[in-house]
């Protein structure tokens, strides 16, 4: 009898090892990577060029505006080659190197079965330049952008317009979730030093996040203000995004 027990024992531990095995198992084919119910495509700059759950929550890839101050044009990136690795401990990194006449960016991404995406991007001057602004564009869809929780807001339904700033008195407000009852985006600003104000992103106080309807899209626009860079000069512009079903 007691042989018989520890038989159906080991037999129930091994079926919930191996649907916990499946539930974390990432799958990376081409540059989109798959998990339990959520799905991430990598643009050729390595960023995400697509993020879905049980729908799509973005419109289009998310992007930076480099912005030049002299020409008030983008900086344009030539993309490098992308290279993805998975590991055993259940997760998939990569990097791409992003090159132009003016700047570096390098991107190194990581994310992990439980839908944790986290982003280190390194901006190096190649010579002097005065940038206008650096911003971080989150196209949200429409249908993954009914609420929110965050940046000073209790969790509601989005308010029309959302303008947040960095400042002594936000500190600890800047992660947020957009998202609806089926599922969402959390994100949150970061950089090298894990400061409650990373540097590049809040900028001396000229940062801050912006949260309205542009066209189709729900576009938060992470913004930083003017940089004056020096050559050799290196702004971070780091972000961990958390794929989910509900906000933390």
């Amino acid at each position: 009898m007691n042989r018989t027990i520890a038989l159906f024992l080991f037999i129930l531990l091994a079926k919930s090892a191996a649907a916990q095995n499946v539930s974390t198992a990432l799958v990376l084919k081409d540059k989109s990577i798959s998990m339990s119910g959520k799905q991430l495509d990598i643009n050729t700059d390595g960023l995400p060029a697509m993020i879905k759950t049980s729908f799509n929550l973005v419109t289009e890839p998310i992007h930076f505006h480099v912005v030049n101050a002299s020409t008030h044009k983008d900086i344009k990136w030539k993309n490098g080659e992308s290279d993805f690795k998975s590991t055993k401990k259940g997760q998939v990194s990569w990097t791409v190197k992003n090159t132009s006449d003016s700047l570096n960016m390098d991107i190194n991404g990581v994310i992990k079965a439980d839908g944790m995406l986290t982003y280190t991007v390194k901006i190096t001057a190649l010579n002097d330049i005065n940038l206008e602004n650096i911003r971080l564009h989150i196209p949200f869809t429409t249908e993954a952008a009914k609420s929110i929780k965050g940046l000073g807001i209790k969790e509601g339904l989005r308010p029309e317009v959302v303008d947040w700033k960095w400042n002594a008195g936000n500190v600890n407000q800047d992660e947020v979730w957009v998202g609806n009852v089926s599922g969402g985006l959390q994100y949150k600003l970061t950089d090298q030093q894990h400061k409650n104000r990373p540097v590049s992103w809040s900028n001396e106080g000229q940062g801050g996040i912006h949260i309205e309807q542009k066209g189709k899209a729900i576009l938060a626009d992470n913004y930083s203000g003017e940089h004056h860079m020096k050559k050799g000069d290196i702004l971070y512009y780091n972000f961990n995004m958390l794929i989910t079903s509900t906000p933390n």
